[in-house]
């Protein structure tokens, strides 16, 4: 496709193949936009041999959101699998906080789901939807114009030009460092540690979560019946649990979680990644556009990093709509996407960093005054459904 010509020109170009990238991709499509996805890693793939790796808690909205795409049956039928209980503990007082499905009526109060199948049967549906694909193919440089957006592979060949080119790119995105966006950045020092472990008792379809001091645990049920866990701790410590052997780490892992599933029989190789929190000023530059982790990371406590980015691609689709067809990239739409998402993620970011302040917090008293409020809140049914509502997509 020349990267010169108006009748060349796509009326959305996605950088970036993950899921947001991807809902964005197809949701567009769904509304006969001229769409391509360029994804600089191969096309991605999943099948019952894929082991666990990334893994993901998708609240109701995404799941919706999924469905009207399209491929919530086929992330099912790929290892996705829908818990109904949430439980929250401090490890320094009496403080616990219990959701359930039934008390809230609804079906589930999640899913956990891996980042690989998501991708991947995204992907199948843009093939299937006629969307123009580029995997394995990066943009070297671009031009910006009044009316589109002009990508280039090595040796300034054309790739493809577009009326608005969205930046789903990751966390380091290039095109937001292209475009001359800023960044407002907060390095936690700290790392999560994540691995798949097997359990001596059964997972119960419930997200196990506990603060213990600077330190957070999150067991999250599997359909194999195995837990995908998230382990946050400062650098120095995650250094201290990655260097243990199997054994060593599984018993850590267990007091950590306060032996609340039995013994850790079993568990995959670790891995690790920084806890860094970012949010760009701005969510538009010209007609690109950035969603997802190139404009947001979030603490990972709440596991609520795919639910913001797949809340920015069902935002970006529903402004697609109507007279926006005209012209995708037009300055009016991206500041209205803008309006619609920045102040609410970076509501999610003060809102978990609060969190973990409170709960990373031991001065004398505070642990017996926070388990009162955990209780109270937990007793309260109102206030508890609200929170529930907000957190689990349900509003």
């Amino acid at each position: 496709m020349s990267a010169s010509g108006s009748r060349d020109v796509l009326d959305l170009l996605v950088v970036g193949a993950g899921a947001v990238g991807g809902a964005i991709a197809l949701g567009a499509a769904r509304q006969g936009l001229r769409v391509g996805l360029l994804e600089r890693a191969g096309a991605p793939t999943f099948s019952d041999a894929t082991p666990v790796t990334r893994v993901a808690t998708l609240n109701i909205a995404s799941m919706e959101f999924l469905a009207r795409l399209g491929v919530q049956d086929a992330l099912e039928a790929r290892r996705a699998h829908a818990f109904s209980g949430m439980a929250v503990w401090d490890g320094h007082g009496p403080g616990h906080i219990r959701f359930d499905a039934d008390e809230l009526g609804v079906p589930a109060l999640g899913w956990t789901v891996e980042h690989a199948a998501l991708e991947a049967v995204l992907w199948a549906e843009l093939e299937a939807t006629g969307v123009a694909l580029w995997p394995e193919t990066e943009w070297k440089s671009l031009d910006t114009r009044p009316d589109r957006v002009d990508l280039y592979g090595p040796q300034h060949a054309p790739l493809a030009s577009a009326r608005l080119v969205v930046a789903a790119d990751g966390a380091q995105s290039p095109l937001r460092t292209r475009m001359g966006i800023p960044v407002r950045e907060q390095d936690y020092h700290a790392r999560g540690v994540v691995a798949t472990v097997t359990t001596e008792r059964p997972h119960e379809d419930t997200a196990w979560q506990r603060f213990v001091d600077d330190q957070i645990i999150a067991f999250l049920p599997l359909a194999d019946g195995r837990s995908s866990i998230v382990w946050s701790q400062p650098e120095h410590q995650a250094d201290d649990t990655l260097a243990l052997d199997d054994a060593g780490f599984c018993r850590a892992l267990e007091a950590v979680i306060d032996h609340r599933l039995g013994a850790i029989t079993a568990t995959s190789k670790r891995a690790s990644f920084p806890l860094v929190a970012r949010h760009a000023r701005d969510y538009h530059a010209g007609r690109v556009a950035l969603a997802g982790d190139a404009a947001h990371t979030i603490h990972p406590l709440a596991g609520q990093g795919l639910n913001l980015g797949l809340a920015d691609a069902r935002a970006l689709v529903e402004r697609l709509h109507g007279p926006a067809r005209r012209d995708p990239g037009a300055e009016t739409v991206l500041r209205a996407y803008t309006r619609d998402r920045r102040s609410e993620n970076a509501f999610m970011q003060r809102a978990m960093d609060g969190f973990r302040l409170i709960f990373g917090t031991h001065a004398a008293g505070l642990p017996e005054l926070r388990g009162l409020g955990i209780r109270l809140v937990d007793q309260a049914t109102p206030l508890k459904r609200r929170l529930a509502f907000r957190a689990f997509g349900l509003d």
